[in-house]
């Protein structure tokens, strides 16, 4: 008698058991390979302006979903984020001549800048506003040390430094030799479409 009702608790556990831990119909998950990135460095000449930059913020609808198409991209379209701006990047000069002592001298110039994104409170709020932000580029080009100066609202502030963040230079070149450039400054300007 004991076994008959052992077999029946025990099989009425399994089933319980079993409705505890499903989880229904499991869909596969489909992970779909991001397009390669392609930057494309192309020389220009562009004078040097010391002055700090304004770039003009405004929110953007997320891209609509493309179909998957093996047609290459453009570099505009593989740089995510950059909201179609792409700074013009500046090419390597070669100086020779008599003598093997080569002294070259230049400021640090952009060559990609990711547009930030509009803080979606900023936007549900309908607020503009402008961030003043300090930073400094290393010898590789990248940004160091990004940090806000003057915002005019505190909701500015995380998606200019996230931004600058990003941002990639050609290094100042001292000597001949990349360097450290210290104090650069920006101002990101947010504003709505009306």
């Amino acid at each position: 008698m004991i076994l008959p009702l052992a077999a029946v608790i025990t099989v009425g556990l399994f089933l319980m058991m079993r409705q505890l831990i499903d989880i229904g119909p499991v869909q596969p998950v489909v992970e779909v390979e991001p397009p390669a990135v392609v930057i494309r460095f192309e020389p220009i000449d562009a004078e040097i302006d010391r002055s700090p930059d304004i770039i003009h913020v405004e929110p953007v609808a997320p891209p609509p979903a493309r179909p998957a198409t093996d047609a290459p991209t453009s570099p505009v379209d593989a740089l995510p984020g950059s909201g179609g701006h792409v700074v013009a990047p500046v090419g390597r000069s070669e100086i020779s001549g008599p003598g093997s002592i080569v002294i070259t001298q230049r400021e640090p110039v952009a060559v990609v800048r990711v547009q930030p994104m509009y803080p979606p409170r900023a936007a549900e709020r309908r607020l503009e506003g402008q961030c003043s932000v300090l930073f400094d580029i290393t010898p590789q080009g990248t940004t160091t040390n990004v940090r806000a100066l003057d915002c005019t609202s505190s909701l500015f502030e995380r998606a200019s430094v996230n931004a600058v963040a990003n941002w990639r230079y050609s290094p100042q070149i001292e000597a001949g030799e990349p360097t450290m450039y210290r104090g650069a400054t920006t101002q990101l300007v947010f504003r709505l479409d009306e």
